[in-house]
């Protein structure tokens, strides 16, 4: 088993063991032989359907759910538990909906494991602290407004990273400073209606670039730059008074960072630090958040709203 600070208290069947409190990740690895996994028991009382919420991924790298069994080599069955079952039942029970278990809950939902990311001692208190909380799995209904993020249609090898900033910078007409080291250029002074039609784009890379991610019609974009050992503070993105709120609401809000995301930490609500390897979908109306650039080099981020199936 696997903490969500990454360490690891080996454990037998059928064995009786004694692990500080909070959630682990279970690993039954394959050993030479299939085995099926009929129950797993804490405390003496069995997790029931919870085992559902496991999965296997096999020696090639591809998972399987339902799956409750080992059966080659390389493969490992996993699965979240807490060594407090209220808290186990509570959280499945409250993300997964009944009838949903003995599915593929990946088809259905986004897994994400919200874990402690300890920081260094330059940030203030509230940051080091919100970053050094973790909360641990939840499974995301994928058609819930409250889905932290999903992940963007775009393909970056369309849209060269240095392309980008280099259009945006010269499109983009309003630049702010929005606090000490965060600033952005942007199209419109305010994220709101009314909309930019696709075909009003006078910048035929944009208007592709806007195309690819799936807007139908455009409301803002940004170009935000974060420097070296700035932040941005924890907070959520009020829209709720906007005219624009209903195409705002949920996985809506296109982020892509275009540079430094190997140093930069974005940490969304109990979601954990998103995934920097691809462009996103996120939901920064529901989830508070904060990002803190650790590197050398500023952060460039390419924000955009719009209307989208």
């Amino acid at each position: 088993m696997t903490d969500l600070r990454g360490h690891r208290y080996p454990v037998k069947n059928q064995a009786l063991h004694s692990v500080p409190a909070g959630w682990y990740e279970l690993h039954v690895p394959y050993c030479g032989q299939r085995l099926e996994i009929r129950d797993i028991q804490i405390n003496d009382c069995s997790i029931r359907h919870l085992i559902y919420t496991g999965y296997y991924t096999d020696g090639q790298g591809q998972r399987h759910q339902p799956a409750t069994a080992v059966w080659d080599t390389g493969g490992v069955f996993t699965i979240w538990l807490h060594t407090e079952l209220g808290v186990l039942f509570q959280r499945m029970m409250q993300t997964i909906r009944n009838g949903d278990y003995g599915q593929n809950l990946f088809e259905r939902y986004c897994l994400t494991v919200d874990r402690p990311e300890p920081v260094a001692d330059q940030w203030p208190a509230n940051i080091r602290s919100f970053f050094d909380q973790g909360d641990g799995p939840h499974w995301w209904p994928q058609d819930d407004f409250r889905l932290p993020w999903r992940p963007a249609p775009l393909d970056p090898a369309e849209f060269p990273a240095d392309r980008v900033v280099q259009e945006l910078q010269q499109y983009l007409p309003h630049q702010y400073q929005l606090g000490p080291g965060f600033s952005t250029y942007t199209l419109k002074r305010l994220s709101d209606l009314p909309f930019i039609e696709i075909a009003d784009i006078d910048n035929q890379f944009v208007r592709e670039f806007v195309e690819a991610i799936g807007y139908r019609r455009l409301i803002d974009i940004s170009l935000q730059t974060l420097d070296p050992g700035a932040f941005i503070d924890i907070h959520r993105d009020d829209h709720y008074n906007r005219k624009a709120y209903p195409y705002m609401k949920g996985c809506k809000k296109f982020y892509w960072c275009v540079q430094n995301s190997q140093h930069t930490k974005f940490k969304l609500g109990h979601s954990g630090c998103i995934p920097h390897h691809r462009p996103l979908l996120i939901n920064t109306i529901e989830h508070p958040h904060s990002v803190i650039n650790q590197g050398t080099e500023p952060r460039i981020s390419v924000l955009v709203y719009g209307d989208m199936p």
